[in-house]
């Protein structure tokens, strides 16, 4: 699975969806295609978990606002 130094959110989408046309147009060996299978599947982990450290780092900074919101309406 790719580091995240090494990679960042938007490069591996770029590469998944590179992966996935390979995939689709057919013109790779089995060999080939079980290991963009799995490239793909790396990036699609990768990304997932971004995507979810993102979602929790904005619900937490929601959180808070809405906190301050209500503290400001009493």
């Amino acid at each position: 699975m790719p580091r995240k130094s090494e990679k960042n959110f938007e490069k591996a989408i770029t590469e998944l969806e590179a992966s996935i046309k390979r995939l689709e147009d057919g013109d790779v060996t089995l060999e080939e295609s079980i290991a963009e299978y799995k490239k793909g599947m790396d990036l699609a982990a990768y990304c997932m978990e971004v995507l979810k450290k993102a979602e929790q780092e904005i619900y937490v900074y929601e959180s808070s606002h809405y906190k301050k919101f209500e503290e400001e309406e009493k």
